[in-house]
């Protein structure tokens, strides 16, 4: 019930007259739950707005708009940490998400563990408010809760109202604050400059209360934008620990912010990170630890990523930042190496003896200035999460071209610049073809949230396919479609999906268009040598509609993961994916009737029963044994998809394994799968299939182990990897 009115208020709100009202409604709603939930700390508020005000008048300023300014109502809660995980997030108030919504597995803050204080305290989860609610409930006897423990905080609850007011009200009025002198005795501190660009920020303090989790370890940060939310948080971070300093600085100047810590800190060890880069506790650690291993003298840093996921250094020479702009693959070449001595490092981010820190870190390469002996941890990394600024490096008088061959590449003899090494490779079936260089182009993010694209897996994937073909293979993210080192590149592979990728105007350039058909116009195709797409039909019509010959290539499967173990099928009635923002009838229908069917997937909160969620993500490695033990899988398409034939990826993988499934009807499923995928056509069709045994809706066992192999063999990425191999020859 509530379901659907949810869904039609949605509908609603695309009706110009409507949408108004529609509005106001929301946001009288958004306020009762808020105030309902009673997590309103309001003299953090008053600090944030400079005069009094109700708590009435506090939630209707931040439902109004003041979440998407800044305006924050709770210490303990960080609209950042918990929006990217909860649907709609990014049309409503984080925190009246998170209040509709089920806690369990859900992050609040960088500082303290919502999901650790709900298992030490179990009846939080049903308390108004979950976990934040309970806890801020409690500050007045447990103060807040603070660290990986979500243990309660060193310091009381009075104390440290006093310091998140004070900081609130610092960070509205303006003005710098200077870090305190160091902690004597301290083994190793983590300086950060968190600047204004670092809308990440929760994850950057995350990893500081992690790294300040060893008594050894202490962290100085100094922050340098404007948000009040940074400056509260990194103070009420020092308040609750004892080897964390602060200091507010203005904005244009991180390496003078640094250099401050720097010259105030009384650590043995210091690690800098440079501004808005993602450096985890464990690496941080790691460097240090390496650092005090080796001795005086050394720096040491990780391997430097730009924010398109390209190497942006991997440490200097006299000719710049070493192997900048190249795909992460090709740091292989190093392998089992786990460190590099270079003539000089790059950037802001590495570790020293402070003593060996004798100079001032000014421009984007401090790093190249420090210490007598440079290493690169190559099995480390960090990640500049905007574009990294040109070099400033120092004089350099070394050459690259010994650490250029060390990662597999000599000089071109006809043009400045590199090459790979010709050479040419044996398969199995006796023909001898070239080791070719292939780029693998998708439309997937940088970083973690990649991890959550199905291109992500189909790409590396393909890439372990061509790979065993004897191919050189990197894969590209979106923003690194158009890298400066594409000349290196002997074939690129354009996995087309949601976002338009050019041909490439160097080597052999190769489209395949796997997913949103509809999107796809004349000029998408243009320039390409060969054009390939999954869905048999649409390659006919679009063909002919835009004037370049398309060749029917349907997704496939890893072989090599999904098949069969010989397990006993169950009775689950399974669905993996996310919710997509919509009512997937697939999934909401069936539990609508009554039927238990069990999801796993990151985004379904609000749209079907929590009970029915079995988890929020599943392991690519385990995703085989589900789909052979369940009784069926469930599956649908985008309806751009299924209305051109374009048959998912996720069949291929159900079959595979074992598996049986049941999908909406797509133009194609009976060629490739048989009566191993059953169809429908309405709800009640579905309805129907699901209300009794499946097993009646499938062929004999052996019948199915027969079509189980057949997929194998003929829509593998080994086998897709050959086509693709013979058409970059052709």
């Amino acid at each position: 019930m509530l379901t659907a009115l949810r869904s039609r208020v949605r509908a609603a709100r695309d009706l110009p007259l409507l949408r108004p009202l529609v509005a106001r409604v929301d946001r009288l709603w958004w306020a009762r739950v808020i105030r309902r939930a009673g997590v309103v700390d309001l003299d953090y508020v008053r600090a944030q707005v400079g005069r009094p005000l109700s708590e009435a008048a506090a939630v209707r300023r931040y439902v109004d708009g003041g979440f998407r300014e800044g305006l924050r109502l709770s210490p303990l809660f960080v609209d950042t940490a918990v929006g990217d995980h909860l649907p709609e997030a990014w049309r409503v108030p984080a925190l009246y998400a998170y209040l509709v919504a089920d806690p369990r597995g859900l992050q609040v803050s960088p500082l303290w563990d919502a999901v650790a204080y709900g298992t030490a305290h179990p009846d939080a989860w049903e308390a108004p408010g979950g976990p934040l609610g309970h806890a801020w409930r409690r500050r007045e006897t447990d103060s807040l809760p603070f660290g990986p423990a979500a243990s309660p905080a060193s310091a009381s609850w009075s104390d440290l109202s006093r310091v998140i007011t004070a900081a609130a009200n610092r960070a509205r009025v303006g003005g710098e604050v200077p870090p305190p002198r160091g902690t004597a005795a301290l083994r190793r501190e983590l300086l950060i400059a968190l600047g204004p660009e670092e809308w990440d920020f929760d994850e950057s303090l995350a990893e500081a209360v992690r790294f300040a989790q060893h008594d050894d370890q202490g962290v100085a940060i100094a922050v340098m934008d404007d948000r009040s939310e940074d400056w509260v948080l990194a103070n009420l971070f020092a308040a609750s620990h004892p080897r964390v300093r602060v200091s507010r600085r203005r904005h244009d100047d991180p390496s003078a912010a640094l250099d401050e810590l720097l010259a105030s800190s009384r650590a043995d060890v210091v690690i800098t990170r440079g501004p808005n880069e993602t450096l985890t506790a464990d690496a941080a650690s790691a460097l240090a630890r390496r650092v005090e291993a080796e001795g005086a003298g050394v720096v040491m840093g990780p391997v430097w990523l730009d924010g398109d996921g390209t190497i942006a250094a991997l440490g200097a020479t006299s000719e710049g930042r070493l192997l900048a702009g190249h795909p992460v693959e090709d740091l292989s070449a190093f392998d089992p190496r786990t460190s590099l001595e270079v003539p000089a490092l790059a950037g802001t981010t590495f570790a020293a003896h402070r003593i060996d820190v004798d100079v001032a870190l000014r421009g984007s390469d401090p790093a190249a200035r420090v210490g007598r002996r440079r290493i690169v941890a190559l099995d480390l990394e960090t990640r500049t999460r905007s574009r990294v600024l040109g070099a400033d490096l120092p004089p350099l008088d070394v050459d690259a071209t010994a650490l250029l061959a060390r990662a597999g590449w000599e000089r071109s003899p006809l043009a400045p610049g590199i090459r790979r090494p010709q050479r040419t490779i044996e398969l199995a079936d006796g023909t001898i073809v070239p080791r070719l260089r292939w780029a693998l182009r998708t439309a997937t993010p940088v970083g973690p949230r990649a991890e959550g694209w199905g291109d992500t897996h189909f790409a590396r994937a393909l890439a372990a396919a061509l790979r065993r073909l004897g191919q050189e293979v990197v894969i590209d993210s979106y923003a690194a479609r158009s890298r400066p080192t594409r000349g290196l590149d002997d074939v690129t592979v354009a996995l087309r999906g949601p976002e338009p990728i050019e041909a490439s105007p160097f080597g052999r350039s190769l489209l395949w268009i796997i997913s949103h058909p509809d999107e796809i116009t004349a000029a998408d195709v243009a320039g390409f040598h060969r054009v390939f797409a999954a869905s048999a039909t649409w390659s006919r019509e679009a063909s002919a509609e835009l004037g370049v010959a398309i060749t029917p290539l349907s997704q496939c499967t890893d072989a090599t993961r999904f098949s069969p173990r010989g397990l006993s099928r169950g009775d689950d009635i399974l669905f993996v994916g996310t919710a997509r923002g919509i009512l997937r009838p697939s999934v909401v229908e069936p539990i609508r009737a009554g039927i238990p069917v069990t999801v796993i997937g990151p985004d379904w909160r609000g749209w079907i029963p929590a009970e029915r969620i079995a988890a929020t993500g599943v392991s690519n490695d385990d995703l085989p044994a589900l789909y052979e033990s369940a009784a069926v899988v469930l599956n649908d398409h985008w309806p751009a998809m299924q209305e051109r034939g374009f048959v998912g990826n996720r069949l291929f993988d159900v079959i595979a394994s074992g598996g049986r499934a049941i999908s909406d009807r797509v133009d194609g499923i009976a060629d490739l799968f048989g009566p191993a995928v059953v169809m429908w056509d309405t709800v009640p069709d579905l309805i129907e299939m699901l209300s009794g045994d499946p097993s009646r809706l499938f062929p004999p066992a052996a019948e199915q182990e027969a079509i189980s192999e057949r997929v194998r063999a003929e829509h593998s990425f080994d086998a897709r990897a050959r086509t693709l191999l013979d058409a970059a020859l052709s």
